[in-house]
């Protein structure tokens, strides 16, 4: 960060593009994003492009920050909800390929898949609507699939948290699941995932 700038004037100069503040800013904060973007990802290159991608939507944005903590804050939330989103798509597209790769299928297994796969997209935007620490603690339990312990050290919770965080998630995720589906789709879904 600046050394003769205060915090308020550095967000002040990133806000109006100065570039000497938006190189501080990218130098800054880039490989830290990168880092946790490829944790995230498993890619570079995805996590590259997603990175990129976070300083450009702040810098279209021309978003006013009071404090440097904020600004932190929104670089990480925004890296790791595109992150979701290029996992999101990845899996669309694989389950669009397998859908359609293999040619044998029956109209009915084709159709069944076909659900699946909406179901799917439905539960991910339930997933959308959990409480950003239920949400962050239920990718990193489910999609991630690390254990409990390991979330607790993560984000430097108790065990019990994380327990109770998971329990609540998949409680809100369950509800909204059976005000969607009918109990016969349920059914379905769960065979086909088997």
């Amino acid at each position: 960060m600046m050394e003769t700038e205060t915090n308020s004037e550095y967000l002040s100069l990133i806000k109006t593009n100065d570039p000497v503040a938006w190189q501080q800013l990218i130098r800054m904060y880039y490989p830290a994003l990168l880092r946790f973007a490829n944790k995230i990802l498993n890619d570079s290159a995805a996590a590259e492009d997603t990175v990129m991608e976070v300083f450009t939507i702040l810098w279209q944005q021309n978003r006013t920050f009071k404090e440097v903590k904020q600004l932190k804050e929104y670089l990480y939330v925004t890296t790791r909800n595109k992150c979701l989103n290029v996992i999101r798509s990845k899996r669309r597209e694989k389950e669009r390929n397998q859908l359609f790769s293999n040619q044998y299928l029956t109209q009915e297994q084709m159709d069944a898949h076909l659900i699946y796969a909406d179901v799917l997209v439905e539960i991910r935007k339930e997933i959308d609507q959990l409480s950003p620490k239920q949400r962050q603690i239920f990718v990193l339990a489910y999609l991630q699939r690390m254990t409990n312990d390991e979330i607790a050290s993560y984000l430097q919770l108790s065990n019990q948290t994380v327990r109770n965080q998971k329990a609540a998630a998949l409680s809100f995720l369950r509800k909204a699941i059976r005000k969607k589906f009918p109990m016969e789709l349920t059914l379905v879904i769960l065979l086909l995932a088997l």
